[in-house]
């Protein structure tokens, strides 16, 4: 009788840990989907939310829209919009039909929430086909809020954060087909594959390198076959074919001659390395990224050298180095594209994590508080994060509410060259493509909005007759490049320019048409 009351007293305590892991992992999933809630909710009260390079991207969509639904009754004598299946077209597309439906603020908002919502929903869906269990895919639920509102989001590279998502979704499509050959699965495979590509450009070289690196672990362990890897190879062949042949065709002979790819210093590469979670203050960034870390820690513990040997562990970790070895090997930027060699690291971080998630946790009965102090540790990041973000957005939202008043005194389809004076505020500069509202507001002409004949990569969308377009940074540059200013007085009637300036700057007789805290609006004397 004592021998039975003993073994039901062991059971009980065995079960209590597990019992009060299910019930944390319950809380942990709902108040995941509730801060993923809050933080939407925030961007759409904020919207359009003033991240770096959104204004451009959205007054390009707002012209699209007229374009194709209302035959360029705003814009057809600026810009010109001819389908081309290239990187970039999706998003613009996803974007021109949510203004269609919605307007340019709401159009806006729906386009953000996608990009916020994207990572968590792709992470979790990875997470579940490599068999990672239930509670780690909550802490991921938490993390992953820090992670999509990142530097990129922050500068409006909001096509690519989504690929990193739609990427990271594509490699869950590849264990299913790994794990249970289909072709109807594969034909889902494939049309993701088209997708990502008509999204972003990276997926595709960033799905090269992980389907090469992960094919020959696999057949080094003999969990796959030569024939599957060349058959989830074919689409990605095909669809890099169709850049290089048709779709390098689709540049103009007046495009901006490509420059040549440059590298930067080894120094810079290592002093960037982390560029991911730079966002306005150095001592918070590090702060949040502690969190992290400690998070990561409390959950699993340090790893065991033989734990580090698990194939699953392996292959996440040989996922992170890779895209950590393209950071050093790709260049910082070329003629369409900056910040080029930065691309792989959002995936760096993310296959770290899941190889940290990925690792045996340690025994509840003898650690019982570790993983209800990792969760609280990621809801704090998260809840932490959501702060730092919405404290810069809503004073920043505030100065383009009034830099868009000003923009309203502008009369309809005016010629204005506008002037940027702000400066970053931390790792971005918010302002810098705010200009794009004087096109998206009042359809009126101005040269900064991102098209395929002033070096972008949009090269479906051109300006028709694109006036003389001074370099957007030439206030802050030291020292100033020579501006021609005669070209100025001849291509313009108007300039809007940021608070504070320097009236000496301004080569040219203007008087004041209207002005706030934010910028002024001077009209060129003629």
């Amino acid at each position: 009788m004592t021998t039975s009351v003993d073994r039901y007293g062991r059971l009980l305590d065995r079960a209590s840990p597990l019992l009060a892991g299910r019930t944390l992992t319950r809380i942990a999933w709902i108040g995941g989907a509730a801060l993923l809630a809050a933080y939407c909710a925030l961007f759409v009260v904020l919207s359009p939310l003033p991240v770096q390079d959104f204004p451009d991207h959205l007054a390009r969509a707002v012209a699209m829209h007229d374009l194709l639904f209302h035959g360029g009754a705003r814009f057809g004598t600026i810009f010109a919009f001819h389908l081309a299946w290239v990187p970039y077209l999706l998003g613009d597309l996803i974007l021109t039909a949510a203004v269609a439906l919605f307007g340019p603020n709401g159009g806006a908002a729906f386009w953000v929430v996608l990009v916020v919502v994207s990572l968590p929903c792709a992470a979790l869906f990875y997470l579940r086909m490599r068999g990672i269990e239930t509670g780690a895919r909550a802490l991921m639920l938490l993390l992953s809020l820090y992670l999509a509102t990142d530097w990129f989001f922050l500068m409006g590279f909001l096509s690519f954060r989504v690929s990193v998502a739609m990427l990271i979704g594509t490699l869950g499509l590849v264990e299913l087909l790994r794990r249970r050959w289909s072709y109807a699965l594969f034909a889902l495979y494939t049309a993701a594959i088209a997708l990502d590509y008509l999204m972003h450009l990276s997926p595709i070289i960033f799905l090269v390198a992980a389907l090469g690196v992960t094919a020959l672990m696999r057949l080094a362990l003999r969990t796959t076959t030569l024939r599957t890897e060349v058959l989830l190879a074919i689409p990605v062949i095909v669809v890099l074919l169709w850049h290089f042949t048709a779709g390098s065709h689709y540049r103009e002979p007046s495009d901006p001659v490509a420059g040549p790819w440059f590298w930067g210093t080894w120094y810079s590469k290592f002093a960037r390395m982390g560029s991911e979670f730079f966002h306005f203050t150095p001592r918070t960034d590090l702060l949040l990224v502690a969190l992290l870390a400690a998070c990561l820690l409390l959950w699993s513990g340090i790893p065991r050298l033989r734990d580090l040997r698990r194939p699953l562990v392996l292959e996440l970790l040989a996922l992170g180095g890779t895209f950590l070895a393209m950071y050093f090997v790709l260049p910082l930027g070329y003629s369409d594209a900056y910040y080029v060699d930065t691309r792989p690291l959002p995936l760096v971080s993310f296959f770290l994590t899941c190889a940290w998630l990925a690792l045996p946790r340690p025994d509840p009965i003898v650690y019982p508080r570790r993983a209800p102090a990792a969760l609280l540790l990621a809801g704090a990041l998260a809840i932490g994060n959501l702060a730092y973000l919405g404290r810069h957005f809503i004073a920043e939202h505030a100065w383009v509410a009034q830099y868009r008043s000003l923009v309203a005194t502008l009369p309809p389809h005016a010629h204005v060259l506008p002037i940027n004076t702000r400066g970053s505020e931390g790792a971005v500069v918010p302002f810098l493509h705010v200009s794009g509202f004087v096109s998206m507001d009042r359809a009126d002409l101005e040269p900064y909005v991102f098209a395929g004949d002033n070096g972008n990569p949009m090269k479906y969308f051109r300006y028709l007759h694109r006036p003389y377009d001074p370099a957007e940074t030439w206030y802050g540059d030291i020292p100033r490049p020579n501006i021609n200013w005669p070209a100025v007085a001849r291509d313009y009637d108007f300039l809007v320019i940021t608070k504070p300036y320097d009236p000496g700057a301004l080569k040219l007789a203007t008087r004041t048409v209207a002005q706030n805290p934010s910028a002024a609006l001077l009209a060129i004397v003629k």
